[in-house]
């Protein structure tokens, strides 16, 4: 029933309830066809999830693999890297993009990027190749790097206001 529901509220392109009914069929243990799968990327790249994007077109090719399916993988392997960003306090990191994409599903992954970090003050996910600035210090984001950028609270009280940047390969790259 939730499959059919999920496909039904795809078809309306109404992602939120796609999420919600999603979220119910995992939590339940069902296993979902590769399409259900699909079709919550779809609904996680509205959000601008691109992890949960990711997990669900791993899901999807674990169970049918499609050309469309290892097409999207394998944009996100070659045009999105890891990012984590740190900072010791809420609303005081801000992350900005150099220069925002022209893709709106890019854009929308940089715009969530930018909601989580001054919301939480921290982010943990994807984002476009591309130049970075958070909290004052500029990064690159490279496909295939994982980037952290940390604000400590030792730092800011010195003043240096200069976060470690961490660059390490991800083990797939």
């Amino acid at each position: 029933r939730l499959s059919d529901d999920i496909r039904s509220l795809a078809e309306r392109q109404i992602w939120t309830g796609v999420e919600r009914k999603y979220a119910q069929a995992t939590e339940l243990g069902a296993v979902l066809a590769g399409d259900i799968h699909l079709t919550a990327a779809y609904a996680a790249r509205e959000r601008g999830d691109l992890i949960a994007v990711y997990q669900r077109l791993t899901r999807s090719a674990e169970i049918k693999p499609s050309q469309e399916v290892v097409d999207w993988l394998w944009d996100l392997d070659h045009n999105f890297g890891r990012v984590q960003l740190v900072a010791d306090r809420k609303g005081t990191a801000l992350l900005e993009a150099k220069q925002m994409p022209l893709d709106p599903n890019r854009r929308q992954a940089v715009a969530e990027a930018i909601r989580q970090s001054k919301e939480s003050g921290s982010f943990k996910g994807l984002l476009p190749r591309g130049d970075y600035r958070f909290h004052g210090q500029d990064f690159r984001v490279e496909a295939g790097i994982s980037v952290r950028v940390e604000v400590s609270p030792k730092v800011r009280r010195q003043g240096l206001n200069e976060p470690t940047i961490i660059y390490n390969e991800l083990p797939t790259a």
